[in-house]
């Protein structure tokens, strides 16, 4: 898979753009705030219909202009797709192979986007919810209908809060939604838990490989409803029977405890995770280099994953990165991705930060607008 062309109209700070890209590396360098994150962006709404940076719609489009565009052609295996989006106030339209979509799950999916920001490297230190949409989204690459269970579990959710800061919640409603919410939630649990399983051997390998082979380095999920599972070389804790277990008993035990409080306080809603170094918790041992290295390895070995499981080959986002590793690192890395044969788009304030040992295009990025560099 890899993206042969994009197309953007009044899209943040870039008026009008049509770039051709290559299979593997793909470089914007420039000053900063000239336009290169933007491209990055715009390739990740076609994928994933939403900013990476929280934005909403409307602060997407160019200032005093009407709306934004974005279309771009995907080789899949020698199939070409035709993605589109168009955004307008606070509307969103899309587009499949020149066909209006009305079911967003027959979008999502078609084209895998895996994403590395320089804010991603404090998420061993941030909020639990940063870290449960952060695997919700590798998940989500891995198993596009797990945002089936995701997005069913957070509606049951949502009604099942409103009832309970009712002045007197209806038992009988209660009952229902926490039927449906062990249903629902039983699923996240298990894609959760599965996909650590299965992505803890590349993460080790990849950690190792790129970084530090003295240290392994491992994925290790809490349940809110009692129990953790760490996943390395000696995996320890809950399997995943007991923790679906813990889950249900734990739902079914706190009714008057959550009416007391008046929210709902079991669930994988409340779920967390972290990484594991060496047996102990990188975010209270591992150095701040060393945690940043975790965390993009833990990308990395995302891209081999799903390369070898899923059999797909993503395309990878990798924003400013050469600012957060050393020369050493930044070379096993380029390294590693070359092997990997992904496309890759990279963003740098100089084209010599980041050394590739194939470079395939380079676009120098000035003021929204974009020019090939062929020297």
């Amino acid at each position: 898979m890899y993206l042969e062309n994009i197309q953007v109209s009044q899209f943040r700070n870039i008026g009008q753009a049509y770039l051709e890209f290559c299979p593997g590396f793909n470089v914007f360098y420039g000053n900063n705030g000239q336009g290169k994150s933007n491209l990055l962006e715009a390739i990740y709404i076609l994928a994933y219909l939403k900013g990476f940076r929280g934005a909403r719609i409307a602060e997407l489009v160019m200032q005093n202009t009407t709306g934004a565009q974005l279309s771009a052609s995907l080789d899949r295996e020698g199939a070409h797709t035709l993605l589109g989006v168009e955004l307008t106030g606070k509307q969103r339209k899309v587009w499949l192979d020149r066909n209006p979509c009305g079911r967003l799950m027959d979008y999502l999916g078609v084209m895998r986007v895996i994403l590395f920001v320089p804010s991603d490297v404090s998420l061993l230190q941030a909020a639990p919810s940063d870290r449960r949409t952060f695997i919700d989204r590798m998940v989500f690459n891995h198993l596009p209908v797990y945002l089936e269970h995701l997005e069913r579990y957070t509606k049951t959710l949502r009604l099942k809060s409103a009832e309970l800061r009712a002045e007197q919640p209806n038992q009988a409603m209660l009952d229902v939604y926490d039927q449906s919410l062990l249903s629902y939630g039983s699923e996240i649990i298990r894609a959760r838990y599965t996909y650590f399983e299965k992505l803890a051997p590349y993460l080790r390998a990849c950690f190792a490989s790129i970084f530090d082979a003295q240290f392994e380095c491992c994925p290790q999920y809490m349940c809110a409803s009692g129990g953790v599972r760490v996943f390395g070389q000696e995996a320890g804790g809950m399997t995943l029977d007991e923790m679906l277990d813990a889950y249900s008993k734990k739902l079914m035990s706190s009714r008057q405890t959550e009416i007391a409080r008046q929210q709902a306080s079991s669930g994988p809603h409340r779920d967390d995770w972290t990484l594991v170094m060496n047996g102990k918790e990188a975010r209270y041992f591992a150095s701040q280099g060393q945690q940043r290295a975790m965390i993009l390895a833990l990308k990395m070995a995302e891209i081999a994953f799903i390369k070898s499981v899923v059999g797909i080959e993503p395309i990878f986002l990798l924003d400013d990165v050469s600012s957060e590793l050393d020369p050493t690192r930044n070379a096993r890395l380029a390294e590693y991705l070359y092997a990997l044969t992904t496309q890759t788009f990279l963003t740098t304030t100089s084209k010599n930060h980041f050394q590739l040992p194939s470079i395939g295009k380079r676009f120098y990025v000035e003021g929204g607008c974009f020019t090939l560099d062929e020297s």
